[in-house]
């Protein structure tokens, strides 16, 4: 392996104690005198050393006075971390492609990880190793402690698909409530008068399935219909009895979540003799790829994660190089029709 130069141990030495906070802006740095003797190199490889550290913009060199550490807005990396649950299931929506696109043109890369790999990182160490953050988050609540450093750090981060809670970073998100007022208004419009919102998780744990149900109350409450709060599932054992349930109480339409549990719903419901959509019309939320291959094939409010990724991507970069940020976007939705719904 070549052996790295004496300048350049020089620069990653007092770089990384910039990024460790033990040399902050205004700090002065080793003269090139105290350089020559701390490395033992000679003066050209110890001005050669700050040279490099002042054309990285890390430095300043004041005629007279010496070298200080220069205010810096992020340290120097081309690299994105982004934050995703689900690298490997592309059916869960495909970010990865739209932020492809948009930094295609840049000198920037990304480097997907999941979420447990914020686990082992702190705010100090992510803003030294990137230049910003793309971040999908399991709740809105977690990694809190992470994430306020870094906002209060005023590092660069862009949050997809949901709301960090009182952490007011920029997100990039599809138009949920829309969507969950779309799916209860043509299910009305089918002529349904018992419709409710089903969940397997409590709706104040996430942003995006609570405006989903907003949506649909908005909806129920404008026809002047009798609707079922939402009914939240946490194991298998609840389905017999939550089917049950649904007949005694002639419920016709459910809107799911997502398409993954409207799936699982009509399989149970199925299980249990019944047929959708002449008992039961369903509607899911995502368009993922098995949506149109289960029979019957899924109606679903479609997203549309590419352009999700892409606006992302944008704005994170603005972000990083310090032009004008959009706070907050919301991407259209589409409804799909198919034959899980009259």
């Amino acid at each position: 392996m070549k052996k790295e130069p004496l300048y350049q141990k020089i620069v990653t030495d007092i770089l990384a104690k910039i990024q460790a906070g033990d040399l902050k802006p205004g700090d002065q740095v080793p003269t090139e005198l105290e350089i020559s003797k701390q490395y033992n190199v000679s003066r050209i490889t110890s001005k050669r050393a700050l040279t490099e550290l002042e054309n990285k913009e890390l430095i300043e060199r004041i005629q007279g006075r010496g070298s200080f550490v220069a205010e810096q807005k992020q340290f120097p990396s081309d690299v994105i971390l982004f934050i995703l649950p689900f690298p490997n299931n592309p059916g869960l929506g495909d970010y990865a492609q739209g932020i492809s696109r948009f930094i295609a043109n840049t000198s920037y890369t990304v480097q997907i990880q999941t979420n447990a790999y914020l686990s082992q990182l702190d705010a100090k160490k992510i803003s030294s190793m990137y230049a910003g953050l793309l971040l999908y988050p399991e709740a809105g609540t977690s990694h809190l402690d992470i994430l306020y450093t870094l906002y209060l750090e005023k590092f660069p981060v862009v949050v997809l698909d949901k709301k960090i809670e009182s952490i007011p970073f920029p997100f990039i998100t599809s138009d949920n409530m829309q969507g969950g007022y779309l799916a209860a208004q043509y299910l009305i419009n089918q002529g349904h008068k018992k419709i409710i919102f089903y969940a397997t998780q409590n709706l104040e744990r996430s942003s995006t399935i609570r405006e989903r149900y907003l949506g649909y109350l908005k909806a129920v409450h404008e026809a002047n219909i009798a609707y079922h709060d939402s009914k939240v599932v946490h194991s298998a054992e609840d389905n017999s009895a939550f089917i049950r349930q649904l007949k005694e109480e002639e419920i016709t339409g459910l809107i799911a979540e997502n398409d993954i549990n409207a799936i699982h719903l009509m399989k149970e419901i199925k299980r249990y003799g019944y047929q959708i959509p002449k008992d039961f019309s369903i509607i899911g939320f995502d368009n993922i790829q098995a949506a149109e291959l289960v029979d019957p094939a899924l109606t679903t409010i479609a997203q549309n994660f590419e352009e999700i990724g892409y606006q992302a991507a944008k704005q994170l970069i603005q972000l990083i190089e310090n032009k004008e940020a959009i706070h907050s976007v919301v991407i259209p939705i589409e409804m799909i029709i198919r034959e899980s719904t009259n």
